[in-house]
């Protein structure tokens, strides 16, 4: 197995800011986005976008606190200085139930890239698993790495070029009389709604930020005083992302309707005139996924405790997980890249109030740990059979929340008892 072998350096603000957000140009920052906008309508992307900001400033006072106690310079040593071991054993699942759900998106991302070419989702998800495990396991990837500060300038500059093209050659009036013609709706802001997609989108993203194994290699490998600068950076730059191509997304659905998500960004990359245009689009799109893919094949590696012959072990049936079973999953319950979002958001949303546990407090803790995770994820999964994401995410992160709560009086009182 080989990957992306992390130097150690030292991040000052602009690397940092550079370096993270090329962590997280996912097929969330690029698609998710666009399709709470079709969904919600104007609010769902403004919320989506500012979730994201705010989920990085929230990090600022969490590095802090964990970068003051200087216990370890991993995320995995600090959670070992904290856990009994059976708990650390169930969390490192956690850990890679969170690298699959990344891993996911990716491949989700992919497969609607392709799309526009005639080929199916799931199959597009296949195809990208199975190259990409195959290309992690059989050849050196290192220096493929080495590309992932250039990706970040090249995802601006396709994100400016059509947006240009969309909006000054057709005309930015055109535009918004085409939209309000066909999908007034989508202009139409409902205010009761951001509060609440605002805080589930903002506790799944900061969720996810707190699982993700590089991220954490990047803060306690940075400068600490410039970390509030540098995440505060990242957190305005990273959120034009999934603002612009919700942008793109409206101006390819101005001349009529759209059968699904799928046919809005079948109608970008094909709206082009030369097709050799569409096909270097997806390529450089296809690209910059595949080096964020990677990245979650690395935090793989180091969850393994860098064990090639253990991971190795397994690698056959994670290679047939992705490869078959995950794209048939998706096919079978026409699973969206924004449904995906909500079920891993409340794996995420659940795991939060845990995590922040575990950092902050220096004892020990035991199995309430990944209890308190899995009674939150299995409470919001189950609501989210019978309402809206947004509402599961919250319910998943109050039910583990409340476990947290209940074992922490219980430990209270014992002590009194004893006392």
């Amino acid at each position: 197995m080989n990957t992306n072998l992390s130097k150690s350096v030292q991040y000052g603000f602009g690397l940092l800011s550079i370096a993270i957000i090329s962590r997280w140009t996912s097929g969330n920052a690029v698609f998710t986005a666009p399709e709470a906008f079709l969904r919600y309508g104007f609010i769902g992307t403004v919320s989506f976008s500012a979730a994201g900001a705010i989920a990085f400033l929230a990090l600022i006072p969490i590095i802090a606190r964990v970068r003051s106690a200087a216990e370890s310079s991993s995320f995995l040593g600090i959670m070992a200085s904290r856990l009994s071991e059976p708990a650390l054993k169930w969390m490192k699942r956690g850990i890679l139930l969170a690298i699959f759900f990344g891993m996911s998106v990716m491949g989700f991302a992919a497969g609607i890239l392709v799309f526009p070419l005639g080929t199916p989702v799931p199959v597009g998800m296949s195809l990208f698993f199975l190259f990409g495990f195959l290309a992690a396991i059989f050849f050196r990837l290192k220096w493929f790495t080495r590309f992932s500060m250039l990706k970040v300038g090249i995802l601006f500059l396709i994100m400016i070029m059509i947006l240009v093209h969309a909006y000054m050659l057709e005309g930015i009036e055109v535009v918004y009389d085409g939209i309000r013609l066909y999908h007034p709706y989508l202009l139409y802001v409902e205010w009761d709604m951001l509060p609440l997609l605002l805080t589930a989108f903002t506790i799944a993203m900061l969720g996810h930020l707190l699982l993700d194994l590089k991220m954490w290699n990047m803060l306690l490998k940075s400068k600490r005083e410039k970390l509030r600068l540098g995440l505060s950076m990242t957190g305005l730059i990273w959120s034009t992302i999934p603002f612009s191509f919700s942008m793109i997304a409206l101006s390819a659905i101005y001349k009529g309707g759209f059968q699904n998500f799928y046919s809005v960004f079948e109608k970008i990359f094909l709206r082009y005139d030369h097709f050799a245009i569409t096909i270097l689009l997806i390529f450089i799109l296809m690209v910059i996924f595949f080096e964020t893919f990677l990245s979650q094949i690395h935090s793989l590696y180091v969850l393994y405790d860098r064990n090639d012959l253990k991971l190795n072990k397994h690698m056959w049936g994670i290679l047939i997980l992705f490869v078959a079973a995950i794209p048939f999953w998706a096919h079978l319950f026409s699973i969206s890249l924004l449904d995906l979002f909500f079920i891993s958001g409340v794996f995420f949303a659940a795991a939060l109030p845990v995590i922040l546990q575990i950092l902050w407090s220096r004892k020990e803790k035991g199995m309430l740990m990944p209890a308190a995770v899995l009674i939150g994820t299995l409470s919001g999964w189950t609501f989210l059979f019978f309402n809206e994401g947004p509402n599961s995410i919250l319910i998943g992160f109050a039910s583990s929340l409340i476990v947290l709560l209940i074992g922490w009086t219980a430990e209270r009182r014992s002590i009194t008892a004893v006392s």
